[in-house]
């Protein structure tokens, strides 16, 4: 399992496009797939429905300096294995070209963060947690990006 500070390192060694609102998002694709392909989580994370989309709070925290601007590719060392960072590529290749506000709508039109959301409150933040049990069952039903990220591994 990849640490949180791993996973957002990961992603941004990859990108070099990537706002908080874009990672957010990313972190979100890459968590729900790992969970839904191999039944475990990637990364010790959880995802409330916020009103941009889904959002790992902690994840949210320790970027929210960059505002709406882009984070500052990652250079350095990851903690990650050769297969965890295959992984995140893999996702990357699929979702990794749209924009922040593009993956925003891409999510507000999927089950989990609809659920969640009429489950919480209607404001920017709600506590609306989307489950685990809701990704899997939602990307699950996703065959084609499922063949895609699969092909890449």
């Amino acid at each position: 399992m990849l640490s949180l500070d791993s996973l957002a390192k990961v992603i941004l060694s990859i990108r070099d496009d990537v706002s908080n609102k874009k990672l957010q998002k990313l972190a979100y694709y890459v968590y729900a797939w790992y969970l839904t392909i191999f039944g475990v989580s990637i990364a010790e994370m959880r995802f409330e429905a916020w009103e941009h989309g889904p959002v790992c709070r902690k994840l949210y925290s320790g970027y929210k300096r960059y505002g709406w601007k882009n984070i500052p590719e990652y250079k350095g060392f990851v903690l990650a294995s050769d297969e965890d960072i295959k992984f995140v590529e893999s996702v990357l290749t699929v979702y990794g070209g749209y924009t922040a506000d593009e993956l925003e709508e891409m999510t507000h039109n999927e089950a989990p963060w609809q659920e969640a959301r009429q489950r919480g409150f209607r404001c920017s933040t709600a506590d609306a947690i989307i489950t685990e049990q809701s990704m899997i069952t939602f990307y699950s039903t996703q065959s084609d990006i499922r063949e895609q990220i699969e092909t890449m591994l």
